[in-house]
């Protein structure tokens, strides 16, 4: 091991011990020294997964101490208490540790509306996070995310042994090796696969999704869609394609990615669309395109839009 390495083990190691410790809160400087050299996050998550073995064997070791002969404790050797306290000693430490090693390190990404991010996770895999997104994590358990709002395409490395989850309120999305997006409606979860196949357990029904497929899960059960898979990310791009579906739904994408309040009159609540809409349109011209290709009247409310009726319609 050459000086260098040695010198991110150390850096790595005081890292480590520090994020175990309860109290720790410099998660932006850990994150910046991680992002720094892709030499220190090899090296953080080998130690990491070298304290993970280790906290597994204490929780399965045993010290047994044999009771002394009547006469006191005083006749057993030195040597022979000198090792007994050793092992209570690593006993009491390794709890200590086994419990900050168990301690959630929970941390949140963010986006603000009409922003997009990309988010490389410590497995390789990539988060794309639309506008008004929202993503909470534990460091301690790097292939669980919570999708908390908004949207967000995943492009998973994917692990047999340790599945990837997404979780959206009641709903469970279990990667099966995969490229798949994941959008929270008003009233449900909408789920679209580009590449791979997902599990999708929602509290009414439970399906497995292949490429092309496309879901959207409420309390009511499962409404399942096609798509092409190319359009899945295609939002990235500010491109937003649909098949059939609700204008309510439209409304609630186009919201988040033009950073401005939509609603739906009542009067176009069956109102369904099929076509592709452009985000990336001047602000000036975009109420007057929206018009015309969802056959709508844009109403300007000042804080945001209104989709109603054409007069006459």
């Amino acid at each position: 091991m050459t000086i260098s390495e040695r010198n991110v083990d150390r850096e790595a190691l005081d890292w480590l011990v520090q994020v175990n410790d309860p109290g720790f809160d410099q998660w932006d400087a850990w994150d910046a020294w991680m992002a720094a050299d892709g030499r220190n996050a090899e090296a953080y998550w080998r130690l990491a997964g070298a304290e993970a073995d280790a906290v597994e064997a204490l929780k399965s070791a045993t010290v047994r101490i044999v009771a002394p002969r009547p006469g006191g404790i005083g006749r057993l050797p030195r040597r022979s208490l000198a090792a007994v306290a050793a092992a209570l000693a690593a006993v009491a430490i390794g709890g200590v540790w086994f419990a900050n090693s168990q301690r959630a390190q929970p941390w949140t990404v963010e986006t603000a509306p009409g922003e997009q991010h990309t988010l490389t996770l410590a497995d390789g895999s990539v988060v794309s996070l639309d506008g008004g997104t929202r993503l909470a994590m534990d460091r301690r358990k790097p292939r669980a995310v919570r999708l908390e709002g908004g949207r967000a395409l995943f492009t998973v490395v994917h692990d047999d042994a340790h599945p990837f989850v997404v979780v959206v309120g009641q709903t469970t999305l279990t990667d099966l090796g995969t490229v798949f997006d994941v959008t929270q409606l008003q009233d449900g979860v909408r789920v679209s696969v580009s590449e791979g196949s997902v599990r999708v357990d929602a509290p009414a029904d439970t399906a497995t999704l292949n490429p092309g497929d496309s879901v959207i899960a409420t309390p009511r059960g499962l409404d399942r869609r096609t798509l092409s898979p190319d359009d899945v990310a295609a939002w990235r791009e500010g491109r937003l394609t649909y098949a059939d579906e609700a204008l309510g739904v439209v409304a609630q994408d186009l919201a988040r990615a033009l950073n401005r309040p939509i609603t739906v009159s009542p009067a176009l609540s069956g109102r369904r669309f099929s076509g592709s809409l452009t985000t990336r349109a001047a602000p000036e011209d975009q109420r007057g395109r929206l018009s015309r290709l969802l056959d709508v009247s844009v109403v300007d409310e000042g804080a945001g839009w209104r989709l109603e009726p054409r007069p006459g319609s």
